[in-house]
């Protein structure tokens, strides 16, 4: 998911019912970051469940590494274990070289940790929640005799960068060396890279990284269960083969972020601060990479400032755009609250991603916050944005329909209260974070069995 977070405190959690568990099971979830330390939403997406669950009654650990904050903390009635590891960062958004997590140094490491603090909680689960801690999870719950479970966020253990999935639904029959040094690895190198001096070089981590993946791959065989964010991101596993020899199988959604309601004055106060004051938001969260879409949305904004000269782009992330235009601007990347205080400011949001989204919690924030959506058609997206009922669908790469339905919507208030109204609703009865935490312990209590 999108690298976008700033330092700050840890994020609000969602006030559950107090229906004491009958039993209380004691999670170690495995997550290479944690808040502070939030690359993307995957780490915001845990946090909200490992608090859900604790509000619960439930036992929860995060073991994950330490990059640079106290070795033992707790937030929300989550104790959060960070064990010893020689890189550091600076809290927020930027995450390590890949080079650090995907070694055998850091799966040995770190299945070291996860053995130690399993056995010392009495760990009953232990959750792998993204690709770099499944390798870790697996031998330390084989070893400990614990199931062990992967939550499934994107298509990185198809390829750490699958350029496949920027045209397709599904790893393709042909992939191989050959192909991934001939083809893949030149549209990396053109997309992402673009430096004549370094194109061997990436070329040759292009490849350890796809031989890290493949590695990922025959682990994945080895877990009791494994969760797919949404449905639309298993699909894709499915169709890539990856799920055949899976025990289980299960979709279960994110837990919804608390939706942020800034009252009028701070409104005002937002938009003078921004300097916003007359203009008309449309607002992107994430990356700003080809894989998330951003060229294309460069080039739709650029159609829409033709027909609705008053609309102004926000872009929060990192990474490079051409923002020089009068009708785009970047911020840059945020911390999560004031994230979140963008988007009542917005008159809708944009998630023009390529490459497929497991789950967008960008999606997510808006929806909880009542702006419609305007977003391609891949993944998990379809799950959330119901076209012409909580936003609008367009295809993936396709800048000129993506600039239609931006034009639609600003030119269409009344669609636009429809559709968030709808976004919101849809959130509230359908995204419910008591039903995820349900889903989840039933799937545990399945194991344990």
């Amino acid at each position: 998911m999108e690298a976008r977070r700033g330092a700050e405190s840890p994020p609000r959690v969602h006030r559950l019912p107090r229906r004491r568990a009958r039993h209380v099971v004691n999670v170690c979830f495995v997550n290479e970051y944690f808040p502070p330390f939030a690359p993307g939403g995957a780490e915001w997406s845990l946090a909200a469940l490992a608090g859900a669950l604790a509000a619960r009654g439930h036992r929860v650990t995060v073991v994950t590494p330490n990059w640079g904050a106290p070795s033992r903390e707790e937030q929300h009635g989550v104790r959060i274990v960070r064990f010893p590891f020689p890189r550091r960062l600076a809290p927020g958004r930027r995450p390590a070289p890949a080079k650090w997590l995907a070694n055998p140094f850091f799966y040995l490491w770190a299945t070291i940790a996860v053995c130690r603090v399993a056995k010392r909680e009495r760990a009953d689960v232990i959750h792998a929640q993204n690709k770099h801690s499944l390798i870790p999870a697996t031998v330390a719950g084989r070893l400990l005799g614990i199931p062990v479970f992967l939550t499934i966020r994107d298509g990185s253990i198809i390829d750490a960068a699958p350029m496949c999935l920027h045209h397709h639904d599904g790893m393709p029959d042909d992939c191989g060396v050959r192909k991934l040094w001939g083809e893949c690895s030149e549209e990396y190198f053109r997309l992402y890279v673009r430096n004549p001096r370094r194109k061997l070089r990436s070329k040759l981590a292009f490849l350890y990284l796809w031989l890290d993946s493949r590695l990922k791959q025959r682990f994945l065989r080895h877990v009791d269960c494994v969760i797919g964010v949404s449905q639309g991101i298993l699909d894709i596993y499915r169709r890539s083969g990856l799920l055949e020899r899976v025990r289980r199988v299960e979709a279960i959604y994110n837990v919804p972020p608390v939706a942020v309601s800034p009252s009028p004055t701070r409104l005002a106060a937002l938009r003078d601060r921004l300097d916003v004051a007359g203009r008309r938001i449309v607002l992107y969260v994430g990356k700003l990479s080809p894989g998330k879409g951003t060229p294309d949305l460069v080039a739709a904004a650029r159609e829409v400032a033709a027909s609705c000269p008053e609309v102004l782009f926000l872009l929060v992330g990192d990474g490079e755009v051409d923002a020089s235009a009068s009708w785009m601007r970047r911020l840059g990347p945020l911390p999560n609250q004031e994230v979140l205080a963008l988007y009542p400011l917005a008159e809708l949001v944009v998630v023009p991603s390529v490459i497929p989204d497991a789950l967008s919690r960008v999606i997510l924030e808006a929806m909880s916050a009542g702006r419609p959506v305007v977003a391609t058609r891949v993944g998990g997206t379809p799950e959330l944005v119901i076209d012409g009922k909580t936003g609008m669908l367009v295809e993936r790469g396709a800048p000129g329909e993506l600039a239609r339905a931006i034009v639609a919507l600003l030119r269409d208030e009344g669609l636009r209260t429809v559709l968030g109204a709808g976004a919101r609703r849809h959130v509230a009865e359908r995204l419910r974070a008591e039903d995820s935490v349900d889903r989840l312990l039933a799937v545990y209590e399945a194991a344990r069995r």
